[in-house]
């Protein structure tokens, strides 16, 4: 009965895990969308913003670098005229030590947002991850203006240490400073908008931010994110049709690009959104409508996080971005044991030793439930002569069979669960683990040793699946046979079927079932030596 009980058990977790890794995951829900509303009318002036007379503007800039010139509010006569280092900026970019941008001239948009810390592959360091998703995109980040008729007209330009400021003219009426603050150091930016009116009428002002990104790249190649669309609202989370303009109105926390190890979102852009597909782009509008009084300024602001998905990045910035990190039904432990992982590297700067370290952290605490658990088989295996007495004479009736049985063990005061128990207690933490591994963005591009450059993928020569086989029919092989010469042979049968199941899978994960194996090993070989 105890061995059905250790079969039973080990294949719920090989269809656990078996399922965790490769059904997909359905689609988030627990929201009443309402009826398809189209934005392009509001896309419009973003074409005529980049199209109509700031082209000119955009042919004549020819010069590299950028000069600045003081912005005076005081008057409105300066305020509106055309700054002469206008016509010498070739180019507008930014460079921290986390962050990339490049904007697009003369509309002020961020058309390139690199990652300076991680690349597409750990064979090509200076290839940065482009969290546009595409080198196609005119505007990633931007403010637009949407009932403005008068022509629109960049006069100045300002760029700080960690912020760049596009100063627009707006028929002479309206003064629009698009400021872009970076946080040097972390992946937060912010879009801030100025409106200021000029004229001696209140005006009411409308325009939207847009946030845009590729699901897929152009050409098929490895430099890409499996994007998806993503919304936080009403206390759940959206994934949000890639095919059809759909508006999204409540409570929402954030809007954005979702991928396993990064993510690029608005964060409480407000309480309406529209998701537009435009070919493989998909642009997120944010719409805003205020009232200016006149000679007042109004302003407008959208923080956006673009950067990996780290529990230690996410947790602090609130908004539940935290939640697009999916650690399973055994989440409390996963999170546990990723701290551990990353305070085992600030020792070791080596991801596969610190996993290691982990797993032998991992065996010490288990130890008195592991020796528990052997010494349970031990006993069980002393009574086997005496059960196969019992299955035998009882061949007929299994209704007494049992009942002898488990007279058998009352008196020899075996508990028939001890063997199996001590293994069910610590399937959480195993699983916990097992999610860690598989969606953690610690182990993107990780090196270990030799041929394993990155633990986040499978192992190239499949060295690991089988070293993980063998050194589980080891441990098979020198646990006690118990009950059913059958069952034990079937036991036997199960690395081989874990072999082709874990074949494919990242490196990381196999890295820690190999060396928890060999631990298992020589736990039973100190053991076995103290039964003898």
């Amino acid at each position: 009965m105890e061995k059905r009980i250790i079969i039973a058990s080990i294949l719920s977790v090989i269809l656990i895990l078996a399922w965790g890794y490769f059904m997909p995951r359905p689609e988030h829900t627990g929201i009443a969308v309402k009826k398809p509303v189209s934005v392009h009318s509001r896309v419009a002036p973003a074409e005529a913003l980049g199209r109509s007379n700031m082209r000119g503007k955009a042919k004549k800039a020819q010069a590299k670098g950028l000069t600045v010139k003081k912005f005076a509010p005081s008057k409105s006569k300066k305020l509106i005229a055309v700054s002469k280092s206008i016509k010498s900026i070739k180019n507008v970019s930014y460079t921290g030590s986390k962050i990339y941008a490049r904007f697009n001239m003369p509309n002020g948009a961020i058309s390139r947002l690199n990652l300076l810390n991680y690349s597409y592959s750990e064979k090509n360091l200076e290839n940065k991850v482009n969290l546009a998703n595409s080198k196609n995109i005119a505007q990633i980040i931007n403010f637009i203006p949407s009932n403005i008729k008068s022509s629109v007209e960049l006069v100045n330009i300002k760029k700080g240490r960690d912020s760049i400021k596009f100063i627009y003219s707006l028929g002479k009426k309206i003064i629009l400073v698009k400021s872009y603050k970076f946080l040097n150091g972390k992946y937060l930016l912010t879009n801030d908008i100025s409106i200021n009116n000029l004229t001696d009428k209140p005006i009411v002002f409308k325009g939207y931010y847009i946030l845009s990104a590729a699901l897929k790249p152009a050409s098929e190649n490895s430099d890409y994110i499996n994007f998806s669309p993503v919304i936080y609202i009403n206390k759940s989370s959206v994934t949000p049709s890639a095919i059809q303009t759909t508006k999204y109105k409540g409570d929402i926390s954030f809007a954005g690009f979702d991928s396993k190890y990064f993510m690029l979102s608005a964060l409480s852009p407000g309480d309406t959104v529209s998701v537009k597909k435009n070919g493989k782009i998909i642009s997120l509008i944010i719409p805003k409508r205020v009232l200016i009084s006149p000679k007042k300024t109004t302003n407008l602001s959208l923080k956006v996080y673009g950067g990996p998905k780290k529990l230690s990045l996410l947790t602090p910035l609130g908004h539940n971005l935290n939640s697009t990190l999916n650690f399973g039904f055994f989440g409390f432990f996963s999170i546990i044991l990723l701290h551990i992982l990353e305070f085992f590297y600030v020792f070791v700067h080596n991801y596969g030793l610190a996993i290691i370290l982990l797993v032998l952290a991992i065996r010490i605490v288990f130890y008195p439930l592991t020796y528990t658990g052997f010494k349970s088989m031990k006993q069980m295996q002393k009574l086997t002569p005496k059960i196969n007495e019992l299955r035998e004479k009882y061949k007929d009736n299994k209704a007494e069979l049992n009942k002898k049985i488990m007279e058998l063990y009352k008196e020899s005061r075996v508990n028939p669960f001890g063997g199996c128990l001590p293994m069910l207690l610590q399937i959480p933490v195993f699983y916990g683990l097992y999610m860690t591994l598989l969606i953690s963005i610690q182990l993107r591009n990780a090196p270990f040793v030799l041929w394993i450059q990155n633990l986040s993928i499978q192992d190239p020569y499949y060295i690991l699946p089988v070293l993980m086989g063998l050194t589980m029919l080891i441990s098979q092989k020198m646990n006690p046979v118990i009950g059913d010469p059958t069952q034990a042979k079937l036991m036997l049968v199960l690395p081989v079927v874990f072999t082709f199941i874990f074949i494919h899978f990242p490196a990381g994960l196999l890295l820690y079932w190999t060396f928890n194996n060999v631990l298992t090993i020589a736990q039973q070989y100190i053991i076995n030596r103290k039964f003898a």
